[in-house]
């Protein structure tokens, strides 16, 4: 028979290989959580980046657009930046509007230097009320994706002043799976159909940045905040934007958040998914230019 090894040097050989292992999660995680603010592609779209200090935050914001146009400002989803935005950034810009995209605190470029605790979807909104302030900024038009639609609407209701008119895309949390594992399926469901197009690698920059910490916590407050609930109160008139093969926030999801606004309505993208700020920029700038020449011709037939 065969001399079988010992188990010691089983035990070894397992040891061995944990600890490289170990290695080299430890390294492609440094390496990921040290990537630069602005990609090449960032530089090759023409977005800037410079820090806001917006009270006690100092927050990285991403920009593009002339100086002098129209303000609209992109919030980010669930624990990634507004790294995965400069492809709408690009589009808005080029349909003449100034783009601005802040990282939220503890995320980004905006995770160093933040205490550990997780704010709130409030305390995000208010942060964004005092960005805004930091930024000069009296009224805009905002667009969120995913978790950035709950940010928004806490902003809509706690500073309605601040918002001219809103575009929720792909809100979060459809009722029907407000639960870790609906979620994490529906998410994983989606990132199967964006494979072609995926912000995944963009994903995996932003994770390591939070850190794993600020990821559960972040999944908690996602969870926690009942967007539902304060639908009703928006004031300002607000675009549903929903993709129609988008597991995450479902279609008859997006019709429900579009029937609870005063001032809602409901855009659904044939064949769209749920990140559609990165998959489709221009169609999805295209549908909010529309809906913002809206509002000014409104305000010059008023005039």
């Amino acid at each position: 028979m065969p001399h079988l090894p010992s188990r010691t040097w089983i035990r070894a050989l397992v040891g061995i290989a944990v600890a490289l292992g170990t290695f080299e999660a430890t390294r492609r995680y440094r390496q990921l959580a040290s990537a630069p603010a602005l990609s090449d592609t960032s530089r090759a779209l023409g977005i800037d980046g410079h820090h806001v200090q917006a009270g006690p935050w100092r927050l990285f914001t991403r920009s593009v657009g002339a100086a002098d146009a129209p303000v609209v400002v992109l919030v980010h989803g669930l624990v990634i930046s507004s790294r995965y935005m400069e492809p709408l950034a690009r589009a808005l810009a080029d349909n003449g509007y100034r783009v601005l995209a802040p990282d939220l605190p503890g995320y980004g470029e905006s995770a160093t230097g933040t205490p550990r605790r997780v704010l709130s979807v409030e305390q995000l909104a208010d942060v964004l009320d005092l960005w805004l302030s930091a930024c000069a900024i009296d009224k805009a038009t905002f667009i969120g994706n995913s978790y950035g639609c709950q940010i928004l609407t806490a902003l809509a209701v706690r500073h309605p002043q601040r918002v001219e008119r809103l575009v929720l895309q792909g809100p979060t949390v459809d009722p029907a799976a407000r639960s870790l594992l609906p979620q994490l399926w529906r998410a994983v469901r989606n990132g199967r159909r964006e494979r072609l197009r995926s912000s995944a690698g963009i994903g995996r920059i932003d994770y390591a940045k939070a850190g794993v910490w600020r990821v559960l916590g972040s999944i908690r407050r996602l969870l926690h905040y009942r967007i539902e609930d304060h639908l009703a109160a928006i004031e300002a008139p607000c675009l549903v934007v929903q993709g129609s093969r988008d597991p995450v926030a479902p279609p008859h999801w997006g019709e429900a958040v579009a029937a609870r606004l005063p001032k809602g309505r409901l855009c659904l993208v044939e064949g769209a998914t749920h990140t559609m700020n990165y998959v489709h920029p221009h169609s999805f700038a295209q549908l909010i230019d529309d809906f913002l020449r809206e509002g000014r011709d409104a305000s010059e037939v008023v005039r």
